[in-house]
């Protein structure tokens, strides 16, 4: 099993259920099966944009779910360019924006701090989020990103990091509690906010995690991925509840794409 974390992936695969753009049927059905590469190339040949972000997002949770971390940069690529590509069709595509994000986010998880600075994936990923909150402002998907957003802020940059990119945990919470309401069905968001949670590795987040981590393991999956999610959050709320949020922390960096 595989984890992505920031924004916390995201989940957003920018998720909401296969059906978050509207793809073609064929790359709809290889998607829920779980056959992510064959899904985006499907979707890819369509030269639509809602095809191509849902191209992008499959190719994301190829990174996340497959097993092959030598593979992570070359679909990161592939998956930013599609996703760019969409945008440049429709720039008022929320969907693209949001799998643009999150590769962003991905990006700057897998770079050093100093290659995360250099490269400004933070104020990028950011602003794509608000630009899609403000085009959709009941998105689910953009608030558990937001919230994702603030809490990798402060967990990879710590008080100068929070300071220089005006990210509070206080916003994060607010952000994803706002996501858990609007999408009370979608086992990706608690999942990615308990993950989330537990990376900041304080005690006092534990009883909040627990809870988030029950309600994603317990809630239906529509596909393949949110499958996933469920052995993934499964072995999460074991560890921390067995060996506490330092262990649970450390399995979900050793999960991490």
């Amino acid at each position: 099993m595989r984890l992505c974390a920031l924004f916390a992936l995201i989940f957003a695969l920018a998720s909401g259920g296969p059906l978050a753009a509207e793809p073609s049927g064929a790359a709809v059905r290889l998607y829920v099966a779980g056959q992510y590469l064959a899904a985006a190339d499907v979707a890819d040949d369509q030269d639509a944009p809602d095809d191509l972000a849902f191209a992008a997002r499959a190719l994301l949770a190829a990174c996340i779910a497959g097993g092959d971390r030598r593979q992570t940069g070359r679909l990161l690529d592939r998956a930013e360019r599609l996703a760019r590509d969409a945008l440049s069709l429709d720039p008022g595509a929320i969907d693209a924006r949001l799998q643009l994000a999150l590769v962003y986010g991905m990006r700057g998880r897998r770079a050093s701090l100093a290659e995360a600075l250099a490269r400004n994936y933070a104020p990028r990923g950011r602003r794509l989020i608000e630009e899609a909150r403000a085009l959709a402002p009941e998105d689910a998907r953009a608030y558990a990103l937001l919230g994702a957003w603030h809490l990798e802020v402060l967990r990879r940059g710590g008080r100068a990091g929070a300071f220089a990119y005006g990210a509070r945990f206080a916003d994060g919470q607010a952000a994803f509690e706002r996501a858990v309401a609007l999408a009370p069905a979608d086992p990706m968001i608690p999942l990615h906010y308990a993950v989330a949670l537990i990376e900041l590795d304080d005690p006092v987040h534990v009883a909040r995690a627990a809870e988030l981590l029950a309600q994603a393991a317990t809630l239906p999956a529509r596909d393949a991925f949110e499958e996933h999610a469920h052995q993934v959050a499964d072995s999460l709320a074991q560890a921390l509840a067995q060996q506490g949020p330092g262990a649970a922390s450390a399995l979900a960096e050793r999960l991490s794409p």
